[in-house]
């Protein structure tokens, strides 16, 4: 056997396994090295391949690929700083569970630590972050060499679902020539494997009595199953802006940062005499708020993980389950009549929603645009949120709560948002809420739907700078604040629209938010110039009011 056809086989076998386990998209960043890999991929029929020639917009636009389905997607470049520039897409999906594929091409030993280019020490640079990592040999003609890949795949495997779920990465030496045999197609043989999430059960659940709350974030799962039974009564829901079921249950708490950033302490024990326990699923909740009051309270506190590595954050919990959340939470509470807790919540949470709705009208900041658009997009767009204020203020403002909310809020970086809401945008239109900060960060991944033809509106607050630091101390030190953290960047991005082939709306003023505009086809973009005194000032009259509302309610 010759080398191209030992390459050949190694490298389709590879690719044609990772499809029979369950990869059937891959974002390939052009290189050399990485030749017989995305030849592989391009004629396999079953893989869907796309191109980004940014590695580190790539890793972020898989990501946004496998958000809802949380399907295994792969990442292919070349070796040296292209594998380098995946890390911070990969620890991104360490931390929110998402089945990243990574395969990075290599140069052989023989070329390692002697000065040849783009050589660095690729095995392994990704440990911190990923569940599985392994180095495939050079191609070669032993007998074993096809069983190596099937057996590498195969562990692999097990981190593509359940409650180990998380990336993996798979270093490949490609020693030249590097052309493949492009006819070898019949190299693609195996059988697709039936990948299920299996079904973990604790085995030690003690059943809950009384009146409780429950905290969800985000999960992987759906729980849309659960409606019925988080209906009950005696269950109050606090959802997440990421946790989806809120759009189908009636009655969940979703302006929960507006109710425990105002509680007096009076209604603070109110909570804590009626509830008896509270149920915390899946990630921590963004409102640090929120978080405050778990850590404070001395109620019973249940976690209930869908993954083995447990976050305890904010305080850790009296009792943990592992598993799957529809059967542990099922098992775990017994339903009753008893509704004062609920009750109290609800009326409450809706007496804020209202005030919003009948006051709005006299705010013009950034969170009135928020509120605007989310009232006059149409329910079958999803909204991306950027990380700081877009999430925030979506979380404040959605008095609608008819829409899909995705965010990466693993790391909860700004970058690579962009790439992520694009990958999302593949499967169904996104509407993504960005500062202009975050924009600038990943400003290339605009590219991506130009080239994929990708229904795609995205909405850039541009304020001139770092928006949220004004809200934290630093802002109480004007002599460096600019500087150092406003950061103002005096950036007009209807050259970037120009460039990338959008659509461009430039807003002045809340009047001239639209309908048509927010729910058009096509790649668009709408540039909404605010001012970062002004929002900070609107923002704190209009929670100074709503502690108000909140004091004022009775315990």
């Amino acid at each position: 056997m010759s080398y191209t056809r030992a390459l050949t086989a190694q490298t389709f076998s590879l690719i044609d396994t990772l499809h029979a386990y369950g990869m059937k998209e891959l974002v390939i960043s052009p290189g050399s090295r990485s030749t017989p890999l995305a030849i592989a991929a391009e004629l396999h029929e079953g893989i869907k391949t796309y191109i980004h020639p940014d590695e580190r917009g790539a890793g972020y636009f898989a990501i946004g690929l496998s958000k809802k389905s949380r399907q295994a997607v792969g990442i292919l470049c070349t070796s040296g700083t292209a594998a380098a520039n995946y890390t911070p897409a990969v620890s991104e999906a360490g931390l929110s569970h998402i089945p990243l594929i990574v395969l990075t091409s290599d140069r052989p030993q023989e070329l390692k630590n002697v000065g040849a280019p783009q050589a660095i020490e690729q095995n392994g640079m990704f440990r911190n972050f990923v569940r599985y990592q392994t180095e495939l040999p050079i191609a070669d003609e032993h007998e074993s060499a096809i069983s190596l890949i099937d057996d590498k795949v195969m562990q692999a495997s097990q981190f593509f679902t359940g409650i180990n779920l998380g990336p993996v990465h798979f270093n490949i030496p490609i020693r030249e020539p590097i052309m493949p045999d492009v006819d070898a197609v019949d190299l693609f043989n195996r059988e697709e494997k039936n990948i299920e999430p299996p079904l973990v059960i604790p085995r030690n659940i003690e059943r809950l009595q009384g009146q409780g709350l429950v905290i969800i974030g985000e999960t992987a799962e759906d729980l849309s199953d659960l409606t019925e039974l988080l209906s009950h009564d005696n269950l109050t829901v606090i959802c997440d802006p990421r946790q989806n079921i809120r759009t189908k249950l009636k009655g969940s708490i979703v302006n929960h940062d507006l109710i425990f950033s105002s509680l007096e302490e009076s209604q603070e024990e109110y909570i804590d005499t009626q509830a008896d326990f509270i149920i915390r699923i899946g990630e921590p909740v963004t409102s640090k708020l929120t978080n405050g009051f778990l850590k404070k309270t001395k109620l019973p506190q249940i976690l209930i993980s869908e993954f083995q590595d447990i976050k305890p954050f904010p305080k850790t919990p009296d009792q943990v389950y592992t598993g799957t959340i529809t059967e542990i939470l099922s098992k775990l509470v017994e339903t009753s009549n008893e509704n004062s807790l609920k009750s109290w919540f609800t009326s409450l949470s809706n007496k804020i929603a209202a005030y919003i709705d009948h006051n709005i009208d006299s705010f013009k900041d950034e969170g009135r645009h928020v509120y605007e658009i989310i009232h006059n997009t149409h329910e079958d767009r999803t909204f991306f949120l950027s990380s700081s204020m877009p999430i925030r203020d979506f979380e404040r403002y959605d008095t609608r709560v008819e829409h899909d909310v995705f965010a990466n809020r693993g790391a909860n970086g700004i970058d690579g948002v962009v790439s992520s809401a694009l990958g999302l945008a593949t499967s169904n239109p996104v509407t993504m809420l960005i500062g202009d900060v975050s924009m600038n960060h990943d400003l290339n991944s605009l590219l991506l739907a130009k080239l994929e033809n990708i229904d795609f509106t995205i909405i850039v607050f541009n304020n001139n700078g770092g928006n949220i630091f004004s809200y934290l101390p630093q802002y109480a030190h004007k002599p460096h604040f600019e500087r150092l953290f406003g950061t103002p960047l005096d950036l007009n991005f209807e050259h970037a629209a120009r460039l990338y082939d959008y659509n461009y709306v430039r807003l002045d003023s809340v009047d001239q938010v639209q309908e048509k505009m927010l729910n058009a086809k096509g790649r668009n973009m709408i540039e909404i110039m605010t001012d970062r005194e002004h929002n900070l000032e609107s923002h704190n009259q209009l929670k100074a009011e709503l502690k108000k509302v909140v004091q004022n309610f009775g315990a």
